[in-house]
């Protein structure tokens, strides 16, 4: 007898646990492959690619979009609808609470070295640094996903930083928005290519 609930299905699609956050500068090539991204041995991140390390609260990718809808007089409902606007997002919270994490999420000033102290400074600065930005996720059947943008930027987030006797540890919060490239004329790639290893 045929299997109605298709029971035979392998584990590649079911998908929990922690990622990986890395980040590149923009003058860095896009990658054609996640090796481009991490050493597919040692999985260390390759020559322009930064891990922030350490996440709290996972890493959540959201995809949205606004549309806007067509009537007539004549037909008591909507004919039909196009897409006006689409944002892609990722959130987390960075564990490791580090002077890079805070120049990354607080576009923090260069951080220096003077004598035993680094610093760096914050301030208000009228735009964004723009980055290429992956997340990596290893499947239980130990094959690589990436979800991969080729241009993202810090996005409106609070971000407070408690120095309390108990509580949660510290974290800093943190939301990357997408932006489609517009170098890239394949509209179905400008913003994000997710890789999936076979």
């Amino acid at each position: 007898m045929a299997d109605f609930f298709r029971t035979g299905i392998t584990d590649d699609n079911f998908i929990r646990g922690a990622a990986r956050l890395l980040v590149a500068g923009t003058t860095i090539a896009f990658p054609t492959t996640v090796g481009d991204i991490i050493n597919l041995s040692t999985y260390d991140a390759m020559s322009g690619w930064s891990d922030v390390g350490a996440t709290k609260t996972g890493i959540t990718i959201t995809r949205n979009n606004t549309e806007e809808t067509f009537d007539v007089d004549q037909i008591l409902g909507d004919i039909d609808s196009r897409p006006v606007s689409y944002e892609q997002t990722v959130a987390t919270a960075l564990a490791e609470v580090t002077l890079e994490n805070f120049q990354l999420a607080w576009e923090g000033g260069p951080i220096s070295t003077s004598g035993s102290f680094r610093s760096m400074g914050v301030g208000e600065p009228a735009t964004y640094t723009r980055k290429r930005l992956a997340v990596i996720f290893q499947k239980a059947n130990g094959k690589l996903r990436a979800h991969v943008f080729r241009k993202a930027q810090k996005s409106a987030q609070e971000s407070a930083i408690p120095y309390n006797k108990t509580g949660e540890q510290q974290s800093i919060p943190m939301t990357f928005r997408a932006l489609a490239d517009t170098s890239i004329s394949d509209v179905n790639t400008r913003t994000q290519v997710i890789f999936d290893q076979v």
